[in-house]
């Protein structure tokens, strides 16, 4: 990004140096469009920054993701979040069954056909009623209804979005 901040740097001394009148059209026009390419190389550099923060972010993640796996990996195959003499887990599912596979394709179905989804994608929705999140099958139709699962009413969701999509933040930072 040094470069680009050289360059809008080279246009604004081009500027200086030339002889336009800059009251007139041309010389505010000129200066107008080397001002603002200066406020876009500056953005451009802060973003840099930033994009270069989340990477080392996400990077962490991942490390600290591959580091997870690799303790899983060790101890046993059989991942479970509750023991297996849990009842009540047993008891809210249905023959033990862990139905938090939902959130990922089931290992050992088929992939899917080219430019299709698989059988266990999803959609986020929110409820209407409450406005808490869930998700349905994503080859299920915008006017489906279904029971909310936090409410109980039966509603017509509408699909999640950037901008109605519920955001964690940190604690602390407003």
């Amino acid at each position: 990004m040094e470069n680009l901040s050289k360059k809008v740097g080279y246009l604004k001394g081009l500027l200086e140096g030339m002889d336009i009148d800059a009251g007139s059209a041309n010389g505010k026009l000129m200066a107008g469009i080397v001002d603002l390419l200066s406020e876009l190389s500056d953005r451009v550099e802060v973003m840099d920054e930033l994009l270069d923060d989340l990477n080392d972010y996400v990077e962490s993640i991942d490390d600290d993701l591959a580091e997870l796996e690799g303790e899983h990996r060790d101890d046993d195959d059989d991942f479970s979040i509750l023991d297996d003499e849990d009842e009540d887990f047993d008891d809210a599912f249905g023959d033990g069954e862990d139905k938090l596979h939902l959130l990922q394709p089931d290992k050992d179905l088929p992939p899917a056909p080219e430019g299709e989804e698989g059988p266990d994608a999803l959609a986020g929705k929110l409820c209407p009623k409450c406005h808490k999140m869930f998700f349905t099958a994503l080859e299920d139709g915008d006017e489906d209804e279904y029971d909310c699962p936090h409410c109980g009413e039966r509603i017509v969701p509408v699909p999640l979005t950037p901008d109605n999509a519920p955001i964690a933040r940190p604690v602390g930072k407003d």
